[in-house]
């Protein structure tokens, strides 16, 4: 089987490479498309990319402006809340145009090499022009999110989609979709799309363990990780006040950052260390609780190490995302500018409430028995048998 792979930003990537390696591991081909600024990821971890696109016509559509600030959130429920319907659109909008500077590439890579099923990042649309381009079935594949361009019915398509398909003779994918979805369950919003679940498995990249990390830490004291995840710079502004608040509690305090913010960062206070590009999901097995921006990918791998997380976020996405965690009780969220009082009192309440630890547990639980990505192998095998993807995911065919 020839399994095509679809990939949207920088960030995106690393959620596609564990189910692209089981794919490999299975004997099967695969090749993940990407824009240029993501071929060095994908090949850093061991996967033949396909640059698609030109990256500046790309990342000038890329880089419209959306107004993503706070306050784009609206609480719809006591658990559940979802951006202002007006910036959805617009962001959906913002897709399909990214999607529209990749297509010719892709579709052009696609009647080449014929893969028999595309799986697409659930933000790139590209990929499912390329299916219905060969005519084979799409899968999406989340990002955490419950978001992404899809099209479950004739009065849901818009002009824009079906504009992406029209110039290469191909029917607009409109019917009822299927997403992968590594987000457990208590963390994932009510949507439409049906999901095949599977447990996340955190991809960061190689790294070597260092020393510290290698026997018990001398101090005995709770480990903090402050980070501002591996692809923005959010928590930039604030991050010496978060320490500092910090710096009070009896904690040492470890900053993951990348090499800009290393380069940038002056002499760090006793009991604070700093590791550059280093994979989180290393690091969170030595730490007590996480403080970070809101991201999906930072918030998902406290999930798996059973860590309560102290969320600041900064945008709509990342308020999205807190009040999720908030609402599951695997942790809080204050404003990224917020005072360092209240800062290192939240963190306190994290390491010494009972409860959130708890939670944060039953979530990791709950990843621990969605099915591993080789499962996921096994259902597009069957999608790709059956020609569509109304087949049984592995969760459904457990319960049968």
């Amino acid at each position: 089987m020839r399994v095509l792979f679809v990939g949207h930003g920088p960030a995106h990537v690393p959620w596609i490479i564990p189910l692209a390696w089981a794919c490999r591991l299975a004997g099967h081909e695969v090749r993940v498309a990407v824009r240029p600024q993501c071929v060095a990821p994908v090949t850093r971890a061991g996967l033949v990319a396909v640059p698609v696109g030109d990256e500046a016509a790309t990342a000038e559509v890329a880089a419209r402006q959306l107004g993503l600030g706070p306050g784009r959130l609206k609480a719809a429920a006591e658990s559940v809340a979802v951006l202002d319907a007006d910036l959805s659109e617009a962001l959906i909008e913002k897709m399909i145009a990214v999607a529209d500077t990749l297509t010719d590439d892709l579709v052009d890579f696609a009647r080449f090499w014929r893969p028999d099923v595309v799986v697409h990042d659930t933000a790139a649309a590209a990929g499912l022009v390329a299916a219905a381009a060969i005519k084979v079935p799409a899968v999406g594949h989340t990002w955490g999110v419950s978001l992404g361009v899809h099209c479950e019915s004739e009065a849901e398509l818009r002009p824009s989609y079906a504009k992406l398909f029209e110039r290469f003779g191909a029917d607009p994918v409109v019917g009822p979709s299927v997403w992968i979805d590594p987000c457990p369950p208590g963390l994932r919003p009510p949507h439409g799309v049906r999901r095949a679940d599977m447990r996340y498995i955190p991809f960061a990249g190689p790294a070597a363990l260092p020393e510290w990390l290698r026997s018990e830490r001398p101090s005995g004291r709770p480990l903090v990780c402050v980070t501002g995840g591996v692809t923005t710079t959010a928590l930039d502004e604030v991050r010496d006040h978060v320490v500092r608040s910090l710096l009070d509690l009896d904690t040492d305090v470890v900053l993951a950052v990348t090499p800009e913010q290393a380069a940038n960062t002056g002499q760090l206070p006793d009991g604070v260390r700093m590791v550059e590009s280093f994979p989180l999901d290393v690091l969170l097995a030595h730490c007590d609780a996480l403080v970070h921006h809101g991201g999906v990918g930072s918030g998902l791998i406290a999930v798996t190490h059973g860590l309560p997380q102290l969320l600041l976020p900064r945008n709509a996405f990342q308020e999205h995302w807190s009040h999720l965690v908030r609402a599951s009780g695997a942790g809080t969220a204050l404003p990224a500018d917020a005072e360092e009082g209240a800062v290192g009192a939240a963190v306190q309440d994290l390491l010494t409430r009972p409860s959130y630890r708890e939670r944060s547990k039953a979530l990791r639980a709950e990843t621990d028995r969605m099915p591993t990505p080789d499962q996921l192998v096994g259902f597009l095998e069957e999608c790709v048998r059956a020609g569509h993807t109304d087949v049984p995911t592995p969760e459904e065919t457990g319960r049968r």
